[in-house]
């Protein structure tokens, strides 16, 4: 483009950011190696478009290279693509008419462009990898489950298998690089063949072939000038190495994330992995700055603040931050819970169009007893106590997998008739099954399809099958409860990731439940009195724990509403609580 093209196209950039001077020193930015931190609501999305954007214009990107952009989730993903597809064509309307935004970016979860690369040279590694779309999926956390499935393989293979899987979970660097060949061997010799293949196994397959094929590495980093990685806390050690081969001394590298966001820990998610890739790649970090979710509601912008305060000076206030927040405790979880659900339908009356989610920590007899009176009082609600570790929602991702790649070995074509197929084949599975947790799921299912062919049926076939595929690989079925007609949602702060709703009730902001014991008050010393001091030993603890709540907070559009009882339901009984550390943060006064 011309520079009377360039700055038109910077004028029109200007004016969509309205002065933000951070957001447009990211867009802008001459540095070819950027680090955003970009918290919840700052605008992170609209940023990363425009710099893709801006990076066309100036011929960053110059034909026939293309930007590739990574995610963790499938989700994220997808909602890139829609909004680069949407957005970009706008900023550049009347310029380059010959651009095709599919042309100049691939947009994918890591899983995704670890497809791509092996339906092109899988077949090096193995003749199956040709058909890699309909190789069955294999859970290989299990020695004894592999065993069960493969009948002839040895207990030895399936140990490798097995604690492969587990060092992803567990961050096992070391154990990852030293075993990855063998690793693979089982996966080449005993799994491939069988025309399955393990879920890591599509990202080391691939690492195998940049590894011992520099040629196709080659290819891939001069063909992808540009690395865009979002929501980059997320990314677990196999996704960070895969990104090390795919950057060269030349690449632009961008990512984005927010520390305090990092809640997939359990599933491996890399601690500290920000300020670790931003000594390595030697990246300039820009903070967005200007939070426009809450820009309109002073208290909920300050809570915001005091928590992300805590994450660098924890339980201090340098900044003098002040946070009215409503918070109530009551005498029992009896008390608490129906003052939850009147509190939902006060919210109800008064804003008949909004929606309400119900977060909590995890599933325990205390939001049970929530649920009991919603259903004692006949107000319906969607059931989303379900995290990525639980076995019925694990199982049920696995058997939609399953049965979609049977149904790929007859018809390959995406259709509407072969969603309805697959769900009713589904719903014939669970015919007997009535719990909670899978009435939800089916309902998320019928979501998913019908979503599929409203929002992206922009995609080709291809694409479709990625998006089948990574949603249930990645179990992100739950993913769709944002598209929910139902007005209440009770949730998992887990399951609520990425999602968001007008109201968020957290109740249960008591030791014990948030933060829990596991996560963190079985290793703080202040006992019943819960009066929080910060150390070396428990300093990791409370990070995490405070990311997840930092989460379930954000998940809030408008306004958060916090509760607590002084007495806690247990399989025991009842015994007395103290409420949570983090409605002791410096800074939060109750009304």
């Amino acid at each position: 483009m011309s520079p009377e093209e360039i700055s038109i196209i910077k004028s029109r950039i200007e004016a969509k950011h309205q002065g933000d001077n951070k957001q447009l020193e990211v867009i802008f930015s001459p540095d070819k190696r950027l680090l955003v931190e970009a918290p919840a609501g700052y605008g992170k999305t609209h940023t990363m478009v425009s710099r893709i954007a801006y990076l066309i214009a100036i011929g960053q990107i110059p034909v026939p290279k293309r930007l590739l952009a990574l995610t963790f989730s499938v989700n994220a993903a997808y909602k890139i693509k829609k909004d680069v597809s949407k957005n970009i064509p706008e900023l550049l309307d009347g310029f380059d008419k010959q651009i095709n935004i599919k042309d100049k970016t691939y947009i994918s979860n890591y899983h995704g462009f670890c497809r791509s690369v092996l339906k092109k040279y899988g077949h090096i590694l193995h003749p199956a990898l040709s058909k890699l779309d309909t190789l069955q999926s294999v859970d290989d956390s299990r020695s004894d489950n592999i065993m069960r499935t493969f009948k002839n393989i040895s207990i030895n293979d399936a140990d490798v298998l097995s604690n492969y899987n587990s060092a992803v979970r567990e961050i096992k660097g070391t154990y990852l690089r030293e075993n990855i060949n063998r690793y693979n061997s089982v996966v080449i010799a005993e799994i491939l063949q069988k025309e399955a293949i393990p879920f890591n196994a599509i990202i080391t397959l691939t690492i195998k072939l940049f590894q011992e094929y520099p040629s196709i590495l080659s290819f891939y980093q001069n063909y992808y000038t540009t690395i865009l990685v979002d929501e980059f806390q997320d990314t677990n050690l196999l996704s960070y190495w895969l990104l090390n081969y795919l950057i060269s001394e030349k690449s632009n590298v961008l990512f984005l994330g927010d520390s305090l966001q990092r809640i997939y820990g359990f599933i491996g998610a890399v601690p500290n992995l920000l300020s670790r890739a931003q000594s390595y790649f030697k990246l300039k970090l820009i903070s967005l700055d200007k939070n426009y979710r809450f820009a309109s509601n002073e208290n909920m912008l300050q809570l915001d603040k005091i928590i992300r305060q805590n994450a660098v000076t924890p339980f201090q206030n340098p900044s003098a931050l002040s946070s009215k927040v409503e918070f109530n405790i009551y005498e029992d979880q009896v008390k608490e819970a129906l003052e939850v659900v009147i509190k939902s339908q006060e919210i109800q009356r008064q804003y008949p169009t909004s929606k309400v989610a119900i977060l909590a920590k995890q599933r325990g007899p205390n939001i049970e007893h929530i649920i009991k009176t919603f259903d004692h009082n006949k107000i319906s609600f969607f059931y989303g106590l379900f995290t990525d570790d639980d076995p019925e929602y694990l199982q049920f991702n696995r058997k939609c997998l399953y049965e979609f790649i049977e149904f790929l070995k007859i018809n390959t074509k995406v259709t509407k008739k072969l969603g309805r197929k697959h769900i009713d084949k589904i719903r014939e599975i669970y015919v007997d099954k009535d719990s909670p947790v899978i009435k939800a799921l089916l309902e998320l299912l019928e979501i998913f399809w019908s979503r599929l062919f409203m929002d992206y049926s922009f995609l080709s076939n291809e694409d479709k099958i990625n998006l089948i595929k990574d949603t249930f690989e990645h179990n992100g079925i739950k993913q769709y409860m944002e598209f929910l007609d139902t007005r209440i949602i009770i949730s998992t702060v887990h399951a609520a990731k990425g999602l968001e709703w007008d109201y968020v009730i957290l109740p249960d902001m008591e030791k014990d439940s948030f933060p829990n014991w596991f996560g963190l008050c079985s290793k703080c010393k202040c006992g019943a009195d819960c009066n929080f001091v910060i150390n070396n030993e428990i300093e990791k603890s409370f990070l995490e724990e405070l990311s997840v709540y930092y989460v379930a907070v954000t998940r809030a559009k408008k306004q958060v509403y916090f509760s607590a009882s002084n007495t806690q339901l247990t399989k025991n009984g009842t015994y007395e609580k103290n409420y949570s550390c983090f409605m002791r943060l410096p800074g939060i006064e109750f009304v």
